[in-house]
């Protein structure tokens, strides 16, 4: 457990330092559409931007990132490691997630998982995601707290999984960045099968 602490610390070291800079530095200018359902005249939406769209993307103009955040950016898209602990054993793995906004019902997400052992070596789940989002005036960031469910295979076996996370929406010209640190735990039907816990950092993209 002290690996697996170390492991998370040090990840943590290298995606914070860049999202922690002056938010002041990079201001983006948005350009908010506006929805007469959500406000009232004379009341203004902070979630607005990211929210009254119909598919939920925000409607805006991304002037650009700070270098830092952009080139952790790059690295997490490409590169997401997963703990896996199933039958006393900890394995490790890459794993990418896509998820479809079904705003305000939720989030529909598809991820895959690779293993590098010598069985059962692909991982795929399809969930639904609850989003509870927070964001602080006018911020470009938006700090999230996810709540999910969804179905398991590897091929051989299945099952049902419950999950949560915490990470944050960062806008692009087309989708949503979601860097995040997720905890899951998944229930295989097989009676003589060992259940997963697993422990995943990494960036999903949300369309």
């Amino acid at each position: 457990m002290i690996k697996i602490a170390l492991f998370v610390l040090i990840l943590f070291g290298s995606i914070f330092p860049a999202l922690s800079q002056d938010i002041n530095l990079y201001q983006p200018k948005l350009k908010l559409k506006e929805n007469h359902l959500l406000q009232e005249p004379g009341q203004t939406n902070s979630h607005i931007g990211y929210l009254s769209q119909p598919h939920g993307m925000p409607y805006y103009n991304k002037s650009g990132l700070p270098t830092g955040t952009a080139v952790a950016g790059i690295i997490f898209l490409l590169v997401n490691p997963i703990l896996v602990f199933e039958d006393k054993k900890i394995f490790w793995g890459l794993t990418k997630e896509l998820s479809k906004s079904i705003y305000p019902y939720g989030r529909l997400s598809f991820e895959y998982s690779f293993l590098f052992r010598t069985f059962n070596k692909n991982h795929f789940r399809f969930a639904y995601n609850y989003d509870l989002i927070y964001q602080q005036g006018s911020s470009w960031l938006m700090f999230v707290i996810s709540l999910g469910a969804g179905y398991f295979t590897d091929t051989e076996n299945k099952g049902a999984f419950a999950q949560t996370s915490m990470g944050f929406f960062i806008p692009t010209p087309v989708f949503l960045i979601h860097p995040y640190l997720k905890y899951r735990f998944t229930k295989i039907s097989k009676e003589n099968k060992s259940d997963i816990h697993d422990l995943s950092l990494g960036a999903g993209f949300v369309f």
